[in-house]
């Protein structure tokens, strides 16, 4: 059997689609699709069916991707013993996530991952929470943070790091000096959200929505770091995430926090259910 055709097949199962393997492989897609005609070809069997959008195995499929995973899981465990070689050394890991994640949260982790492994190639992605999702599901993604629990069907969700949503003011507004603030106060001012699709938004809106309030929108935005950046100006006043909060910022704001109206949130790494993770992937998740 030609090992070539079967890492075709192997890589277009385990990242979900042809697009996926075939820039996994360095290879254009007509080409994967053409290495697994081939196969079923030689092996006499379809492997695939091809009825459905998504990459769904026959019953002779799931025999041979399990036996190929065996195949190449030990090929890269004799490469690592007998040529010398750390699989991390060499390792390629897309994450995708948003940007105060990939701001704020990231940099420390990123710091000791590319210590360890320093010829490790890692994808950083900016995308909305239903981009990554979406690309985790699909296998173009091996690992996404996002700020909810995507509760989708085809993917593992692990809460790993706690925040709180917070009321943000300028030094010296109003209600800075007020010991009880309800969301009637907030709704009485000039209001600084994030923009209307974002589950960000709509999180913040359902509490208001609920007491039958209307707040101010006088200024939405698609970044947390611009939101503070205007409260501190006077523009308004907001709710955010408190993940992007460091000292400088504490210095130009008032922050309260809003137990009463808003759960403990949590961070969430998201990666494909069932999925045999990369060396590369388990070490970056070990971070958090």
């Amino acid at each position: 059997m030609d090992l070539h055709k079967l890492r075709g097949f192997y890589s277009v199962v385990r990242h979900g689609g042809f697009t996926s393997a075939a820039r996994r492989l360095h290879l254009t897609q007509p080409s994967v699709s053409l290495q697994v005609k081939l196969l079923e070809r030689e092996l006499g069997t379809q492997l695939l069916d091809r009825q459905s959008r998504r990459v769904v195995l026959t019953r002779e499929g799931e025999v041979l991707f399990e036996l190929a995973q065996r195949l190449f899981e030990t090929e890269e465990e004799i490469d690592a013993r007998f040529q010398g070689k750390n699989p991390l050394a060499v390792a390629r890991l897309v994450i995708a996530t948003n940007q105060s994640v990939a701001a704020h949260l990231l940099p420390p982790r990123l710091s000791i991952f590319t210590g360890r492994y320093p010829g490790a190639e890692i994808t950083i992605l900016n995308m909305r929470t239903a981009e990554i999702v979406d690309g985790v599901a699909e296998g173009s993604i091996d690992l996404g943070a996002v700020l909810i629990d995507p509760r989708h069907p085809n993917l593992t969700s692990q809460p790993v790091l706690p925040y709180e949503m917070v009321l943000v003011t300028p030094r010296g507004h109003p209600l800075s000096r007020r010991r009880r603030i309800a969301l009637s106060d907030i709704a009485r001012y000039p209001f600084i959200s994030y923009t209307r699709d974002t589950e960000t938004r709509q999180l913040i809106d359902r509490p208001f929505r609920n007491e039958k309030l209307k707040i101010s929108i006088k200024m939405a935005l698609g970044s947390t770091d611009l939101i503070i950046k205007y409260v501190s100006l006077g523009y308004g006043l907001a709710i955010i995430h408190n993940l992007n909060i460091d000292e400088v910022n504490r210095e130009n704001l008032h922050i309260r926090p809003l137990k009463r109206y808003f759960t403990r949130q949590y961070v969430h790494l998201i990666f494909r259910r069932g999925e045999n993770l990369s060396a590369a992937t388990r070490a970056f998740m070990e971070l958090f």
